[in-house]
């Protein structure tokens, strides 16, 4: 399965340029549905893997089903229990590249080889292939580009039409985030003791409210790493 993969990659490599300069790129999200009471928790980075066992306390204590982004460069062998015991308690792991690193200075090629490495280093880690349904850009680069932008249509060429952003990132005013925070948001921390002090605050201040904490692909409804194109009418 993981060969398959790696050469599937690899043969979108080859295509790369044709595909990412031609048609829309991958989809955008900053925020989910905001009629439904759904909100998503992502974290980023994930340089001290140790904290994921705190990080899943706090979500124990208040329903929460986190999605991890952990760059590629990250995740080790030795912490595959860890993050084996976060996919059982029903969290989700997406993609923030291999690097941190601003895909503005990468070419299409590199861009894929980014996701390849992190591919490669997810698979080792656990011991089986994880096939992850959204991406997080380092930096949040490609934002302003938008979902037409070089960066957007290198991910697509990449096998990947999921983008995730935020609408909300701010981890120094847990008053104004328990404000801010509304049916559909996409809240933004990082892996850090600071942001894990952030993050048991923020569900404190919101546990008066009704809503569900999901993953990320349960927010959007996302379901495979690239949606079906639309036929040509």
């Amino acid at each position: 399965m993981r060969k398959k993969w790696l050469c599937l990659l690899a043969a979108l490599a080859m295509l790369a340029p044709s595909w990412a300069s031609a048609g829309r790129g991958a989809t955008f999200y900053s925020n989910g549905d905001r009629e439904t009471p759904r909100v998503a928790i992502t974290i980023d980075d994930w340089y001290e893997p140790g904290l994921l066992p705190d990080f899943m306390a706090v979500a124990q204590t208040y329903d929460v089903k986190l999605t991890l982004y952990p760059c590629g460069i990250n995740l080790h062998e030795e912490d595959r229990e860890l993050w084996q015991a976060a996919l059982d308690a029903g969290h989700e792991i997406g993609s923030h590249g291999y690097r941190h690193v601003g895909y503005t200075t990468l070419n299409n090629r590199q861009i894929i080889r980014e996701y390849e490495r992190f591919q490669e280093a997810l698979d080792t880690t656990l011991g089986y292939t994880y096939m992850f349904l959204t991406v997080r850009l380092p930096f949040g680069d490609g934002r302003k580009q938008g979902e037409n932008g070089p960066i957007s249509r290198a991910i697509k060429a990449a096998g990947f039409g999921h983008v995730v952003f935020w609408d909300w990132d701010n981890t120094d005013d847990v008053e104004a985030a328990v404000k801010h925070v509304q049916n559909g948001s996409i809240i933004l921390i990082h892996a850090n003791r600071k942001d894990l002090r952030f993050f048991e605050a923020l569900m404190e201040g919101l546990s008066g409210h009704a809503y569900e904490y999901v993953t990320v692909s349960e927010l959007l409804g996302i379901q495979t790493r690239l949606d079906p194109e639309p036929e040509a009418e």
